[in-house]
């Protein structure tokens, strides 16, 4: 019998598109179908995970930064939580995750910010249910989350290395990154000397809104680069392998693609490829000095139609690179460095900057007790967008609240 107490039950649940509300059950096989979700889940559950009583943990970040940039922050503030004047709260993120057992996880997390204009703002950034520990290593999670693509994406700004978030990141996959309403499907395998994971995901891409007054410049750059977003359905996959023989290195290969319509109605793709290696004096144990190195390279193409005359047509595709390092002397100080670069795209119809970006960031964290710690970083920017140059500099202060979120 289904649902009879004491017997141990596997159920597995296959949703392929909401859109009744029947519930049938054949041979121990539940299917669901209910309306206005779409999702692909397949999970593995007992009856006991029922009654069990979720453990609930709450996290609070806030990043705010004062600075001065000499050609003004409109060019240079690209991701939506960029230094975007002389003095910004970059967010408070709030966060709660849920952890019911060793299958069902959860996260949700707003974030609040000051815009450009300087009026408060905020935003549900992620909000999902994870079930893990599934057959053949699998994992699912649904709702609206980061995808995993690049390096930085499925980062939250409290995460970051320096006080900007990378050049592909704002220009490629979004003002806010890249994010989905819709469920991933990963797989992971672990081997002697580490793991290899590969993850799909498939939705509809989170729209970032904002009101016409834009970041200043050039029109239409910031039409192309607006449109040019993936704003429809999306398909992401990323496939990640790490590598260390020993506790204290570690080599971490991932490659990434995503496709999906963007705001001209048409396609955009992204092809993307990254590699880290990272020394830790003290292996897997807290504190000593060490070592990150990295290189991460992406690839877009955007098919675009005139705005004026729609039967003028074509595609555009651009290059990034981002050359990154970080020496950590102890557990409270890290210098980082980072360069990128991305190529122009020229046309009467679709038109974007090349753009140059040399970062220097010098951060310090204390540790106040388990949860408590607070944050100070300095960092310089030189960044180049096309023929114009600027100096910025910003002094960042951020606390941190919590333990690990679910990711």
């Amino acid at each position: 019998m289904l649902c009879q107490e004491g017997v141990w039950l596997d159920v597995y649940f296959f949703i392929l598109k909401i859109d009744l509300t029947q519930i049938s059950c054949i041979s121990g096989f539940m299917k669901l179908t209910t309306k206005s979700i779409t999702a692909i889940a397949l999970f593995q559950c007992s009856a006991a995970v029922v009654s069990a009583a979720p453990d609930f943990s709450l996290s609070i970040h806030g990043n705010m930064s004062a600075g001065f940039s000499d050609e003004g922050h409109e060019h240079t503030a690209i991701h939506g939580h960029d230094p975007n004047d002389d003095f910004t709260l970059q967010g408070v993120e709030l966060g709660l995750s849920m952890r019911a057992n060793e299958y069902l996880e959860g996260f949700i997390g707003a974030n609040v910010y000051l815009t450009d204009e300087d009026e408060v703002d905020g935003e549900w950034e992620e909000g999902f249910l994870k079930f893990k520990n599934l057959p053949l290593g699998t994992e699912i999670r649904g709702g609206r989350y980061l995808n995993r693509l690049g390096t930085e994406n499925n980062v939250h700004l409290h995460g970051w290395d320096f006080a900007t978030a990378s050049l592909s990141t704002g220009v490629f996959l979004g003002e806010d990154g890249l994010r989905t309403d819709g469920a991933e499907l990963s797989w992971m395998r672990d081997y002697s000397a580490g793991e290899v994971s590969i993850s799909g995901s498939y939705g509809k891409a989170v729209v970032h809104e904002h009101d016409d007054a834009g970041h200043g410049g050039h029109a239409l750059e910031e039409e192309s680069q607006e449109l040019a977003y993936i704003n429809g359905d999306l398909l992401s996959v990323r496939s990640q392998v790490t590598y260390g023989n020993t506790d204290f290195v570690q080599h971490r290969l991932g490659l990434g693609f995503a496709q999906g319509e963007n705001g001209y109605g048409r396609d955009t793709e992204l092809v993307g490829a990254d590699y880290t290696f990272t020394w830790r004096e003290n292996g897997v144990e807290k504190g000593g000095r060490a070592v990150s190195a990295g290189v991460e390279y992406f690839y877009r193409n955007v098919e675009w139609h005139d705005e004026v005359d729609p039967s003028i047509t074509g595609d555009s595709s651009q290059h990034s690179i981002a050359l990154k390092t970080s020496y950590a002397w102890n557990e409270n100080w890290k210098l980082a460095a980072r360069y990128e670069w991305m190529d122009a795209v020229s046309g009467s119809s679709f038109s974007l900057y090349d753009r140059e970006r040399t970062s220097l960031a010098l951060t310090h964290t204390r540790q106040l007790g388990d949860e408590w710690s607070t944050q100070a970083r300095l960092q310089y920017n030189h960044d180049k967008v096309a023929d114009e140059s600027s100096n910025n500099l910003y002094l960042q202060l951020g606390f941190s609240f919590g333990g690990g979120e679910v990711r």
